[in-house]
């Protein structure tokens, strides 16, 4: 295992992860052998598996444990890089799930957004772990006695509450940012919620029952009491129940649980950036066709598999690349406009994976001795055919304050043959915007110091101006034994 790779899996006793190239390989426990060999072969397990909902595993059950083989997420994204809609099919993905198993005899025994990947616009339920046998956890429907759990309770209620729902709702009614997530591996607590908000919305219709009322029970109870979310998964009594009722009953949480997560998603997050290709002005509707013209040639002349679109906005060339026959990894900072970018590719089934970060502070690696989740910059080195730049330059320049050279370095890093850059000048109306008096510093900028700076690390193929001044240019990578 490299620094560059993620740390086998330690937290869960049924079995732990290691990855081996292009595969994640998991090795079964042996007291959890003949359920996962179970499940694995239940029909329902297969059909979610076709339909790509439920992460594909080869069986190698010839040595001492069961080993399980299942294919790698080339480039992994987490719940702190994702976009409201993002969550919300993730949620839906988990619930979805949930229900079908339920239906088959099985549960799902934790729900969090760490069990969900990202494949282009689709999630993808990567712990087959997190699947148990319903009677045999909750109780035996076939007449033998009953368990200390509730067979009409959920156990991992509470969990999706604290990682799915209520992250949300802080993000709708407060702004609080779904990246707090980084930080917070078991979600958010009503008490800190209720805490936050006043009276007013802690009798709202989306706080009452997710927020105040698991809150105020809370205090009603002993401090080694078990929280109003999690009591659940403490009953002290058996209670016997039918299992149709039981079943009935657990149909319906998620169902309340589905309603209440998607009444938290706010409907109209729009920023300048998220309009910025409808209110554009320094661009006419010749020079955006010329450009898309140019960058669409630019593509099929270069035929990449994997681009590396930085900065996107919405994106217009996101979806470009990706009629051009290219899977497309989107970065934009903006929260507003990589939700609708992750729309508009769901919406069109585009292979574009969206992650909402920002290349100039990338995500750093976390978890336990900083390896469980790898940082943003060694999941994307080496990983594209071509990066997009298109005017990114300038605001990593006067922004970020990020010299040249050291731009041209990351690119250099991140792409494997091709580059293709917007030049905006200094006389550019966007480029002044962000001067901000600091014209000694960058008042003198040109295209020459651009190709300096890919001197040794990029060769220019194609250049092409358009009447506003700004320029593609089209760049092919210099290896070092060139």
């Amino acid at each position: 295992m490299t620094s560059d790779e993620p740390r086998a899996t330690f937290r869960d006793p049924a079995g732990s992860l290691r990855f081996e190239g292009d595969l994640v390989v998991r090795t079964i426990a042996p007291d959890a052998r003949a359920e996962v060999l179970e499940l694995l072969a239940s029909p329902f397990c297969q059909l979610m598996q076709k339909r790509g909902d439920l992460i594909g595993a080869e069986i190698d059950d010839s040595g001492e444990r069961l080993v399980l083989r299942h294919p790698r997420i080339a480039i992994p994204s987490y719940p702190w890089e994702w976009t409201p809609s993002q969550w919300i099919a993730a949620a839906d993905l988990t619930l979805d799930l949930c229900e079908e198993a339920l239906r088959n005899g099985w549960i799902l025994k934790d729900a969090t957004p760490l069990n969900v990947l990202f494949n282009g616009p689709r999630p993808i339920f990567v712990d087959i772990l997190s699947f148990e046998r319903r009677d045999s956890a909750r109780g035996n429907f076939a007449g033998k006695d009953f368990k200390q759990v509730d067979s009409s309770l959920w156990l991992a209620y509470g969990q999706y509450v604290r990682t799915f729902l209520l992250p949300l709702l802080m993000d709708r009614l407060l702004h609080w940012p779904l990246a707090l997530s980084l930080f917070r591996r078991d979600g958010l607590e009503p008490a800190e919620c209720f805490a936050a908000l006043g009276w007013r919305r802690r009798l709202s219709r989306a706080a009452l029952f997710p927020i105040t009322l698991p809150t105020l029970l809370d205090r009603r109870k002993p401090a080694d009491a078990p929280s109003a979310q999690d009591e659940i998964a403490s009953q002290n009594k058996p209670r016997k129940i039918d299992p149709e009722v039981a079943t009935s009953i657990l149909q319906r949480t998620l169902r309340i649980l589905r309603r209440r997560t998607h009444r938290a998603l706010l409907r109209s997050a729009s920023s300048n950036w998220s309009d910025y290709t409808q209110t554009l002005t320094h661009y006419t509707a010749e020079e955006t066709r010329q450009k898309l013209d140019w960058v669409r040639d630019a593509l099929e002349s270069a035929r990449p598999s994997r681009v590396l679109d930085v900065g996107a906005n919405t994106g217009e060339f996101s979806a470009l690349a990706a009629s051009c026959g290219a899977d497309v990894v989107a970065i934009e900072r903006d929260q507003a406009s990589a939700d609708r970018l992750y729309r508009m590719a769901r919406a069109r089934n585009l292979s574009i994976h969206t992650l909402h970060a920002d290349l100039a502070r990338p995500t750093p690696a976390v978890g336990w001795l900083n390896s469980e989740s790898l940082a943003l910059l060694p999941r994307l080195a080496a990983q594209f055919d071509l990066v997009l730049l298109l005017a990114v330059i300038h605001h990593l320049l006067l922004m970020e304050q990020i010299p040249l050279a050291q731009i041209i370095e990351l690119c250099h890093r991140l792409s494997r043959r091709h580059l293709i850059v917007e030049w905006v000048p200094v006389s550019d109306p966007m480029f002044q915007s962000l001067l901000r008096g600091r014209e000694a510093l960058y008042g003198q900028l040109s295209e020459d110091d651009l190709l300096a700076a890919c001197a040794g690390r990029f060769r220019l193929l194609d250049r092409n101006a358009l009447a506003n001044g700004r320029v593609l240019l089209l760049f092919e990578r210099i290896d070092s034994a060139d």
